[in-house]
């Protein structure tokens, strides 16, 4: 049996991120900052779609281990291995100072901003639909 509630409340804040990535990508904010909203929005609609479907979300950050926890529920097509990847590094490299931390291009943002929101309406129309 599906659980709505859990699930919209993981989507609100996946919502929530989305907006926030938007938000700073129209008023030139760092891309770093950008790209930790897109990992985060990515993150909390892979984790409502296991909510919805009453699987026990992992605690984990790493979206390849959600993706693929997700894919018997969603178009895995959605976003590409290469992509996923990109958007799941976001999380470690920009998040602290060191070796691995990067600056993303404005163009890589808001590629991986089209490929969140593809996902997370795909998810919210999913839940939607079902309720």
């Amino acid at each position: 049996m599906p659980n709505f509630q859990y699930a919209l409340e993981w989507l609100n804040f996946a919502r929530k991120h989305l907006e926030t990535a938007k938000l700073l990508l129209r008023e030139d904010h760092y891309t770093d900052i950008i790209a930790i909203e897109l990992h985060q929005t990515l993150e909390k609609s892979l984790k409502a779609i296991l909510a919805f479907n009453t699987v026990r979300i992992i605690r984990t950050h790493n979206l390849m281990e959600l993706h693929k926890k997700c894919s018997q529920f969603l178009d895995t097509s959605l976003v590409d291995p290469g992509s996923l990847v990109e958007i799941n590094d976001y999380y470690e490299s920009e998040r602290y100072p060191g070796p691995k931390y990067t600056l993303p291009e404005i163009t890589e943002i808001e590629k991986n901003l089209a490929i969140c929101e593809r996902v997370y309406k795909y998810i919210a129309n999913y839940i939607q639909e079902a309720e």
